[in-house]
């Protein structure tokens, strides 16, 4: 888009990623499940059990990348194969399949939580050190009492919280919790991370700032100032009202690109 008045075009910030693929190429042999050599026919059969796992349409197809202590899974679609070069002689053949994530990022295999302060600004969540893509699934939770609660990404200033109008806080009984990607929002009572147990709260939830229209928090890694191997992300939750015992609490999993 071009401003008159200004030299060039008006940068865009805050898109979101599109959805990526890449190749996998398979080399296939006729190793037996016990480790020997099963010779041509067991080629085959190594091929068609390749062949069956590739073509599910029903549902994604899990997909992990291991590097030493690395380890990385997405859920992705195979939209394309080629048809298998076969050496008959080598009982060896090989093709490549093309596939796609939609969901664009890799992630963590396991979930981990976070626990941080109800009232603080810049907050590390020190779970989500070395992410370089959002997390755009968060659970958030606070923990009462509370009132006036807001929650901001310090890289992107996205913020979330409670309208300073109406039921805008939670007892010392209560949590606030916060679905990110179902953008949806309840208060329990008890020590639960499932939102269909609670009260909605979905109707007094204000969501400001860069992307707002179509999204809740996305928590987001910056870089130290010189350092790529440093990557944070930070969260500042500001409320009134609080106690020692409030907090706030962070369940996800780590993200890349």
């Amino acid at each position: 888009m071009t401003v008159p008045g200004r030299a060039g075009e008006l940068p865009i910030t805050n898109l979101d990623h599109e959805a990526t693929s890449f190749a996998l190429v398979f080399t296939v042999t006729g190793a037996t499940p016990a480790g020997t050599d099963g010779g041509f026919s067991q080629m085959e059969a190594n091929l068609e059990a390749l062949g069956a796992l590739l073509g599910v349409r029903h549902r994604l197809m899990s997909l992990r990348y291991e590097a030493g202590s690395i380890v990385r899974v997405a859920d992705v679609t195979v939209t394309a194969a080629s048809e298998p070069e076969v050496n008959t002689g080598a009982a060896r053949a090989k093709f490549t399949a093309i596939v796609e994530v939609p969901g664009v990022y890799w992630r963590d295999e396991t979930i981990t939580t976070w626990q941080g302060s109800a009232n603080a600004a810049n907050q590390a969540v020190t779970t989500l050190a070395g992410s370089t893509a959002p997390i755009t699934d968060s659970l958030l939770r606070v923990t009462g009492p509370a009132t006036n609660i807001t929650l901001r990404d310090v890289a992107t200033q996205g913020a979330i919280g409670l309208l300073t109008s109406g039921s805008n806080s939670i007892t010392a009984s209560e949590r606030l919790l916060i679905d990110a990607a179902a953008m949806r929002a309840a208060v329990v009572t008890t020590d639960t991370w499932d939102l269909a147990t609670g009260t909605d709260k979905t109707g007094v939830i204000s969501v400001f700032g860069p992307g707002s229209a179509s999204r809740w928090i996305h928590l987001t890694p910056a870089m130290a100032v010189g350092d790529p191997f440093s990557r944070a992300v930070l969260i500042s939750c500001t409320a009134t009202g609080t106690i020692a015992a409030s907090k706030l609490e962070i369940r996800t999993r780590r993200s890349y690109l």
